[in-house]
This record gives C-alpha cells, structure tokens and sequence, in this order.
C-alpha cells in the first residue's frame, strides 16, 4: 500500500498508537540526518520468522540464539516529515548504581584480560544491563530519542509475541544498493569533553584496527573484495568513536551471506569470534536478547536501498521501566576501571531520555 506522506509526526504516532492498542507489530524508524520517519504496520499478529533474507520488511535479529530472529511485513506504511529538530539538551540522567554492580563488571574485566593474556583470546566485548524506572510511554521515548540524536538510525519496534525496543544506534551493519555494499567498523570509544577533542590512546586504536582487519579478511575469504578509508573520528551523542569505512562490490544473491560474515563483528564480540562468544555466554551472566543484534529496513529481490543497523544504545521498554544495555571491548591493555566508567557514558545515551 502506498505511505501517506502529509502526516504530522503527531498524527503519524496515533495511527501507530491504535495499531499498537489492536497488538499488532509495527517498526517506527528514521535514517541518520533524514527528516523523514517512516512506519512500517503489520496487519495480522504472527511472527514471521527470518528464514531467509528476501522478504522485504522490518528485520531484526538477535546476538544469540535465544530469541528469534524475524520480519515485520509492510502490509501497510505511513511516514511523516520532521520539518524542526528540537535538542533536548545533555543534562545527565540521576541515576546511581551500587558499589556491588561496579565490583561485578570490574572483576568481569579483570577475568577477560587474564583470558586475553594467556593468548586464547585478542578481544572481547563484556556488556551489563540495568534496569530503570521511567514515567514516559514507548512513543514519548521515541520522539525524545529523535530530538535528542539527529545523526543515529533511531527507531522503535513491537511485537506481541516478542516485546518493545527502542534504540539511538551510531552503527551501520551494511548498506547495499544496486549492487554495491558498505560496512563500518566503529570500535574505540571516548566520552566528550567541551572544546577537547579526542586524543585516543594505544587500546582504542588497537580495537578499532581489529575490527577493520577482521571484516576484511572474512570477506576476502567469500571472494568480496574491499576499500577502506583512512580513520576518522566521529561523533555519537556524549561519546567519540574511531570509524573506518568499507565498500565493495556484491550482487543480490550475495547480500545474505555478506550479513552473515558480519554478524556479529568483533564490536559487538570479539576475535578469534568463537572463543569470544563461548566467553561471553559463560561469563555475562545474563541473555543479551537483541542487543548487539541487528535491525532495519530490508528490500529482498525488490528495488530499493538495504539498510541494516547494529543495535546499540538500546533499551527493552516493560512498560514502567526500562533495561538498557551497555558494553565495551576489552583487549590485553584495558583497565577495569575506565572500562567501567565507558560503560556509565553509554548509558547515558539512553538515560537521558527517559
């Protein structure tokens, strides 16, 4: 059905809303440094799973395999064009954790760079959850993600079968259109200062050349061929991270199997990726769900641009609270202490906004 495109983001939110109040799935989303968010309206209840990646619609996909990975059809769209971004400004969240969860992901730290140092591992991305009180609805939260954080992919999805989640993610997993794909490989990570810029340290560039040397090499290994640009610095939300960007070549039947190279990259995991994930189930302690996962809007064998994103700076609305996700890589030379204090900048991202 073809999307309505006079809505107000007001109007756009209350259809979305009564679709919401029929428990019917839906993706509400908008692109970095677009105006226009989009909406993606099942009309039947099931869960589609994700059997394969040519089925246009909303994906998302887990970091595990404890949650099912699915589609949201587009049996009908709506989009809205946000003519106004208003910041919401960077005042931090009142928010303090116990003594006990600091000590808990500190030690978790300590645990992995012993791993590391012993040569059975080169990186891996420890993350924790916390869960938070909040007054807002799903879709307040959304819109104050949207003003808040103009440059990331935002979105909000539902399933009745699954749940709710919301995201201001800076990450790109691939864009593919007409034959030719981009990926990034953003790792290293900095909370900014007023008039400072970043001046990154040994560990940050170390995580970001493995990030960057890893999808390289397991694309070569399927026979896609790569460019990469020089590292750059960018920015997202009160953080910094270091990002390089790649492109290459693929045809639509190799869409899949690129996706599948990528996920998980060692951003979200680690290197060697096996070992990595084996640490991270025996060790969080708890299921990430579809953090670190995958996200976006997804054509199939239709025209029209892929676009696929990490899902970071998230959170799992459960109606008066909220479980927000946080994480960082971890390598021989990384201190449980500042690993910690990385973690409490990324929350921010999403505290604020509740």
């Amino acid at each position: 059905m073809p999307s309505p495109k006079n809505n107000t983001l007001t109007s756009l939110l209350g259809q979305v809303a009564k679709h919401w109040s029929e428990k019917k799935p839906f993706a509400l989303f908008r692109y970095p440094d677009e105006a226009v968010v989009k909406a993606i309206l099942q009309e039947d209840g099931r869960l589609h799973t994700l059997a394969d990646l040519k089925r246009p619609g909303f994906v998302v996909s887990p970091f595990g395999q404890d949650r099912p990975a699915f589609t949201i059809l587009p049996d009908r769209t709506a989009e809205a064009t946000i003519y106004k971004t208003i910041s919401r400004g960077s005042t931090p969240a009142a928010w303090t954790e116990t003594e006990e969860e600091a000590t808990r992901y500190k030690d978790l730290v300590h645990k992995a760079v012993k791993t590391i140092r012993k040569g059975i591992l080169r990186k891996v991305v420890l993350s924790r959850p916390l869960e938070v009180p909040t007054g807002k609805s799903a879709l307040e939260i959304f819109e104050a993600i949207l003003a808040s954080y103009p440059s990331a992919f935002c979105y909000c999805w539902f399933h009745p079968e699954v749940g709710c989640w919301l995201g201001a993610t800076p990450e790109t997993l691939v864009r593919f259109s007409k034959g030719a794909f981009t990926t990034v490989a953003l790792a290293g990570t900095m909370e900014k200062e007023e008039g400072k810029e970043p001046a990154w340290g040994l560990k940050e560039k170390e995580e970001q050349g493995m990030v960057t040397d890893y999808i390289v090499e397991v694309l070569s290994e399927m026979g896609v061929k790569t460019k990469s640009s020089a590292v750059e610095t960018v920015g997202a939300g009160n953080l910094w991270h270091l990002r390089t960007t790649l492109s290459g070549k693929a045809t639509a039947e190799q869409l899949a199997e690129v996706i599948r190279a990528l996920h998980p990259t060692p951003a979200v995991c680690g290197i060697p990726l096996q070992e990595a994930r084996n640490f991270i189930e025996e060790n969080e302690g708890y299921s990430r769900g579809y953090y670190t996962g995958y996200l976006g809007e997804l054509h199939g064998d239709k025209e029209g641009e892929t676009r696929l994103f990490v899902n970071l700076r998230c959170m799992e609305f459960l109606g008066d609270r909220a479980r927000i996700f946080v994480g960082g890589g971890i390598t021989a030379s990384s201190d449980a202490g500042k690993e910690w204090d990385e973690t409490r900048a990324k929350s921010q991202t999403v505290l604020k906004v509740l």
